[in-house]
């Protein structure tokens, strides 16, 4: 059985109707390091086909509570009937406490092992404050990551499976269109995905600027509006933003590649306020801009701009725009020049 693991039988191992020696064998079969990827990948395949068995954490422990709470009450009762012998609370026995004890470790247990098979399923890429990564997907789509963002990518399968991938913060795609006309889907942390055969396009989640901006070929967007579920299909040149209450705005945009000159390190503004661009520095660069003088907030600044850190793009600028400014730690003061 050791070198002899069938898909079968492992299927029947994650849904509990192995025998003892079967479970004894796959998990000596498992342990070996060149099993594990076969095995991730029958068990992701496994709850694809069977989403009742997926584990939730929240509603195990309430279970848990739930029983707790008896066997409390049934304690509690057993101790009023028994008054002719006095003895501590139960509340502030050793008992209760190894047994609260047991309960958070059972708790931690469990939510530890959701987050280890997640990150055994998963692979998630990172860029830091200021950085910017290009990555080279299993089905060949490029992805170019913007500072502070995520793209989270499964492991086993992708490419021939699933194209599903999950976006934090900012991304621009080339998607590789495949031979059997497989969708590839960006889900996102708002109430919108993408969906795309092959093509180009910019998708930011930001807080300040969310938007999905296509540059060639066709996406559909599926989003949420209020408890509405709506589609849209975009065509090259559109862009799409949605206000923080999830409402759309669709116009066309005759330059879609300035949406994505950041690969370049270059920032192109166009009547972009202050405003705006101190949000580009706290979710980019993790700086906090401050501008105590409100009405300053509404200037607007035109142009584009190479700059490769923060400090660089401050100083252009405020060169450029007459512009007065002093940094303390993580936190740029914006004032008008005299």
């Amino acid at each position: 059985m050791k070198n002899q693991v069938s898909k079968e039988a492992l299927f029947n191992y994650f849904a509990g109707r192995a025998t003892a020696l079967q479970k004894q064998a796959i998990d000596e079969w498992a342990k070996e390091e060149s099993n594990r990827e076969l095995f991730f990948e029958c068990l992701a395949s496994w709850e694809s086909q069977n989403p009742q068995f997926m584990a939730d954490a929240n509603a195990a422990f309430k279970r848990h509570q739930q029983r707790m709470a008896v066997q409390q009450n049934i304690h509690v009762q057993s101790q009023e009937s028994s008054w002719l012998e006095p003895r501590f609370s139960w509340l502030s026995s050793s008992r209760f406490r190894w047994m609260i004890a047991a309960s958070v470790s059972a708790t931690i247990l469990l939510l530890g092992g959701l987050f280890f098979r997640d990150t055994l399923l998963f692979a998630t890429h990172r860029t830091a404050f200021g950085e910017t990564r290009s990555l080279t997907l299993d089905d060949g789509s490029h992805v170019t990551l913007n500072a502070n963002s995520s793209l989270r990518v499964p492991r086993f399968g992708f490419g021939r499976k699933t194209r599903h991938v999950a976006l934090v913060g900012e991304a621009d795609f080339d998607i590789k269109h495949l031979v059997d006309n497989q969708p590839f889907v960006v889900q996102t942390n708002k109430n919108f995905e993408v969906l795309v055969l092959g093509t180009q396009f910019l998708v930011n989640t930001r807080e300040q600027g969310t938007k999905v901006v296509l540059n060639k070929g066709k996406v559909r967007l599926k989003y949420q509006e209020g408890t509405t579920s709506k589609q849209l299909t975009m065509k090259p040149g559109n862009l799409v933003t949605f206000d923080q209450k999830g409402h759309i705005s669709l116009r066309q945009t005759p330059k879609p590649q300035d949406y994505t000159s950041w690969k370049e390190h270059r920032f192109v503004f166009d009547g972009t306020t202050l405003a705006e661009i101190s949000g580009l520095f706290a979710s980019n660069y993790g700086i906090q801009v401050q501008i105590p003088d409100k009405a300053l907030t509404q200037w607007t600044i035109s142009g584009a701009f190479t700059a490769y850190s923060a400090a660089e793009l401050m100083e252009t600028l405020a060169s450029a725009s007459n512009l007065s400014y002093r940094q303390q730690g993580d936190t740029i003061i914006i004032t008008q020049a005299h």
